[in-house]
């Protein structure tokens, strides 16, 4: 039961003013509480779709940016998996820590699934340094010189190169090993960049290896008061954000009281997560694991010219990317809320459409477009002669290919764009993409800082 007693004694306080400052505190704690509590009370009251149903044929594949995320994401599952016989393997891709800290957590992570009853053989850590975001785009190919590399004793390939290709070959051996028929990974709109990097890498692989599986995605960092409440409260439900719940579709998987008990006590084992804030690591210790399915996207390719520029329309909306989930946090956000407007960087849509000639790529952000901004526009086409890359950004008007790997393309031609009320259009030749599966995303930055990030979503073209 959600019960808070407040006793504030204020008759010896002589002060009025004083009084005044305490009765009002009281009041908004009263206030905090109470919002807390009736959410607490109507979350019980919600009714969810139950999803990912596993039988004995299944083979499950859960996907962790550091070690903690295993139990957080997927510790339900991973003890529905263990108590109905059915194979469970986990993958930690980073070590959450440099030198001391990142072999703290690896012990931290072992102690924690054997909590939950997973064996350490059921279990590899990649052992990168986090930052896998700038992986993906900016050091594909390129290896990143750290001090330390992988730790020796932990990495699942020993020396490897700190770098995109390396990441990805990583999970195409896992994948191919283990052979799941089910795969948790990360939210693409997770808003820490290790999520979001290794979400990227999941969708990126599965597509190299034309796998056909089931694929759900989970979230934890999204906003700084999600999940609400705050807290232990174990008998609630975990929600998605409401400002991902208009065009999302969410479902719960639930957890029983005994397992989510285990589920407490492996969340436990990370005393160095839980030193920082251990209110929010328990908050996730709740009724249900909380998921939603890899979206399916299909782009049918018209027989027609259309010039977008021209026109005053814009391509199709294929995916929505949530207003409000802008990268940067406080203190910075209130020193863009007063220098620069936040509106012009959140994202809310992404277009495509593919005709005769031109591919055709624009996004939306909420208040239009700024003049000294940067707007990236990507592209990762799979074919049979392997994934090329097309990395376009947008400043001052003017659009320019990006040379960012080797196995970037590019024309010689002048990019066509526009920029239009609230968003900008772009134009792509169709000769420079092949194959019948994309991934795309969009970004925005100011300052060489990332301000807003969608995540890659997958294009079947028809």
């Amino acid at each position: 039961m959600f019960k808070v007693n407040i006793i504030i004694c204020i008759q010896d306080i002589s002060d009025e003013t004083m009084k005044m400052k305490i009765i009002f505190i009281a009041a908004v704690l009263l206030l905090i509480f109470g919002t807390g509590a009736y959410a607490y009370t109507s979350n019980n009251d919600i009714k969810y779709d139950h999803g990912i149903d596993l039988t004995s044929s299944d083979r499950v594949l859960i996907v962790a940016p550091h070690p903690d995320d295993e139990t957080i994401g997927g510790g339900g599952v991973i003890r529905y998996c263990l108590e109905h016989n059915i194979p469970v393997y986990v993958v930690v891709v980073t070590n959450g820590g440099s030198s001391s800290l990142g072999v703290r957590r690896y012990h931290e992570s072992l102690n924690a699934t054997n909590q939950l009853g997973l064996p350490s053989s059921n279990i590899t850590f990649f052992e990168y340094t986090q930052g896998v975001n700038s992986l993906f785009n900016e050091n594909w190919d390129k290896p990143i010189n750290i001090n330390g590399g992988h730790t020796p004793n932990f990495a699942y390939q020993q020396d490897a190169p700190y770098n995109g290709v390396s990441l990805e070959q990583n999970f195409e051996t896992v994948i191919t090993n283990f052979k799941p028929t089910v795969i948790i990974y990360p939210n693409p709109e997770d808003s820490n960049p290790d999520h979001w990097g290794t979400s990227s890498f999941v969708e990126y692989a599965t597509n190299k290896l034309n796998y056909n599986g089931r694929m759900y995605t989970y979230l934890v960092h999204v906003s700084s008061v999600w999940p609400f409440p705050r807290g232990y409260f174990p008998e609630a439900y975990i929600l998605p954000p409401y400002f991902m719940t208009g065009y999302d579709s969410w479902f719960v998987f639930p957890i029983s009281a005994s397992d989510e008990q285990l589920e407490y006590q492996a969340i436990n084992s990370y005393h160095s997560q839980l030193n920082n804030d251990p209110t929010y690591l328990l908050t996730f210790v709740r009724k249900d694991d909380l998921f939603e399915a890899n979206k399916q996207i299909t782009v049918v390719k018209s027989n027609d010219s259309v010039d977008m520029i021209k026109s005053s329309g814009f391509p199709t909306t294929i995916f929505q990317d949530p207003r409000g989930d802008t990268l940067i946090k406080p203190p910075l956000e209130v020193y863009y809320s007063i220098f620069s407007n936040l509106n012009l960087f959140d994202i809310t849509d992404v277009g495509f459409e593919i005709d005769n000639t031109t591919t055709w790529m624009s996004l939306k952000t909420v208040g239009g477009i700024s003049k000294t901004g940067v707007y990236d526009f990507r592209v990762r086409c799979f074919g049979a002669y392997g994934v090329n890359r097309v990395d376009i950004r947008v400043q001052h008007g003017h659009a320019e290919y990006l040379d960012m790997a080797s196995n970037s393309v590019y024309s010689k031609q002048p990019i066509p764009v526009k920029i239009d009320g609230s968003g900008i259009v772009i134009g792509i030749p169709s000769n420079l993409l092949y194959g019948s599966k994309y991934m795309v995303s969009v970004d925005s930055m100011r300052n060489n800082q990332y301000v807003d990030r969608a995540g890659w979503y997958t294009l079947n073209i028809r």
